[in-house]
Formats: structure tokens, C-alpha cells, sequence
């Protein structure tokens, strides 16, 4: 059995510490920046030094003055209570067809959806676009709520959880006369739960910062625009227009930065215990 040293433990210290504060260093250059003056930030250097908690109140009551923020939020809480609950029915629902059923060519349309995570989202964004202008769904609010109802990384998540638990389920509930959506809904479904915890926060991350397909699939209809595309466009009217005397407002850009950051974190932490399950679920088998 290798040990390991005590100069390589104290390396392994310093990187973590050294990794760690790397990446909390844009949070706390933001965070802190809230605190400061239009003028006053741009003699910051390596962080922000706070000029006081009345400028902090000041930059927050100003962004929460914008009031398309708040239909911007709904709709996107609109599309993560959407997609949350057809992404956890289609990802229970084939995770257990490639699990438990079988069928004559599983494993060739199993490697097929496998194969399908290789390719880039980007990669389909113009063809999306093309059918999409076809069928009149550009700058429809609709395009928002009918792609993505589909994930073959939470497929093969659910996949390896119901693989690694006993047939004897499935064969109990058969004897009493359970169908198919019985067996996967009320014996295999409430089993699931760190899985579904992972489902649920990727997918609530994913809908909070989405910015590229709404930003692409409704520029022409900037009335409904997720959160993730109307902050940048926040953000870039205090960057890039210049107010103020000339100065631009970093600020109110920091707020809105911090504004963006926080439920994702909360969110992680409040589930961090079942997220962290969740993706190990299916990596030990019983």
C-alpha cells in the first residue's frame, strides 16, 4: 500500500486552497463592488474596498426598480415547474424501459441515445432555427416551452439507479397485478429521489441561466425574455452605455452579477447532501 507523503499532502492543501480562491474571486469582486460608488469603482485594483452600506441599498433599489425583472422571473420559474416535470416523467420513464424492459434492439437505441450526448447543442442551433422560422415558432413564446423535454444524460442516471435495484420489485408488483405505469410510478418512482433531486437542480440552474437558444429563438420579442437573457442585457446598459458623467456604472452591473449568482447557490446547498447521492446513485452496484 502506497503512502502518501507529507510534502504531497501539503501540495495537494495548497492547490485546493489555491483552486478555491480562484473561483470564489469573481463572486467577491462582485459582491464587494455593490458597495461602492460609480466614481469610486474605478479606482479599485486587485478587489473592491467597500465605501459603505448606503451605496449597496442604492445599487440594489435601482435594479429592483426595473420592472421587466419581474415578469422575466416568472417566466422563467414558468418554464423550470415545465420542464422539471416532463424532464423527471420522460427520464423515469426510459430509464426504466432500458432497464428493466426488454425489447429486440435495446442496446443498439440505448448506445443511439448514448451517442446523442457527443454532439453539440451549438451544432443544432441552425437547423433548430430553420425549421422553427418554418413552422412559424420564431419569436413564439412557445419555441420556450418544446425543446429539451428530452435528456439522455438524466435517462442513463435514472438507467444505472433502477439497474442496480432488485427485479423483485417489478415481479412483486406483477403477481398483484400492476401495470406498466403503476410498477414505474408507485414502486420504482419514490426510490428515486436523489436522482430526481440532481434532475430538478440541473435542470432549475439550466432554465436560470439560459441565454442562448431564447436570446437566438426570440430577439424579435424582447417582451419574453428569461431572466438569463434580460440580465446580460441589464448588465450591458450600465457597461456600454455611459451615464453618469461619462463614467460607466460597474456597480449596478455588480448587482445584477450577484443577483444571477445567488439561487443557484442556494439552491446547491440546500440540496447538496441528495445532489451528491444522486450522482452516485448508480455507480455502486448491490
Amino acid at each position: 500500500m502506497k503512502v502518501v507523503g507529507k510534502g504531497t499532502k501539503t501540495l495537494y492543501h495548497v492547490l485546493l486552497i489555491f483552486g478555491s480562491i480562484i473561483m470564489l474571486y469573481p463572486f467577491a469582486f462582485a459582491f464587494l463592488g455593490m458597495f461602492m460608488s460609480q466614481e469610486g469603482f474605478y479606482e479599485v485594483s486587485f478587489l473592491p474596498i467597500p465605501e459603505g452600506f448606503k451605496y449597496c441599498v442604492d445599487n440594489i433599489a435601482k435594479i429592483l426598480r426595473r420592472t421587466e425583472i419581474y415578469p422575466s422571473i416568472a417566466l422563467t420559474l414558468g418554464r423550470f415547474v415545465w420542464y422539471a416535470f416532463i424532464l423527471s416523467f420522460t427520464s423515469v420513464l426510459g430509464g426504466y424501459v432500458f432497464a428493466k424492459v426488454n425489447f429486440a434492439g435495446k442496446n443498439i437505441a440505448f448506445y443511439l441515445l448514448m451517442s446523442s450526448m457527443m454532439i453539440p447543442g451549438v451544432a443544432l442551433l441552425t437547423p433548430q432555427y430553420l425549421m422553427f422560422r418554418k413552422w412559424s415558432l420564431v419569436d413564439n413564446p412557445l419555441v420556450l416551452f418544446i425543446t429539451g423535454c428530452f435528456s439522455a444524460y438524466n435517462i442513463f442516471l435514472v438507467r444505472q439507479t433502477i439497474a442496480g435495484l432488485g427485479d423483485e420489485y417489478k415481479e412483486a408488483a406483477e403477481i398483484d397485478g400492476a401495470g406498466f405505469i403503476t410498477i414505474v410510478f408507485r414502486i420504482y418512482f419514490p426510490m428515486l429521489k436523489p436522482v430526481l433531486a440532481v434532475i430538478l437542480i440541473q435542470t432549475f440552474i439550466g432554465q436560470w441561466n439560459d441565454y442562448l437558444f431564447p436570446d437566438i429563438f426570440m430577439a424579435g420579442n424582447t417582451s419574453w425574455l428569461p431572466i438569463g437573457v434580460l440580465s446580460v442585457r441589464i448588465q450591458s446598459d450600465y457597461m456600454y452605455q455611459v451615464s453618469g458623467g461619462g463614467l460607466v456604472n460597474y456597480p449596478l452591473a455588480m448587482v445584477m452579477s450577484v443577483f444571477m449568482m445567488i439561487p443557484p447557490v442556494i439552491i446547491y446547498i440546500i440540496f447538496q447532501k441528495n445532489f451528491v447521492e444522486g450522482l452516485t446513485a448508480g455507480g455502486v452496484k448491490s
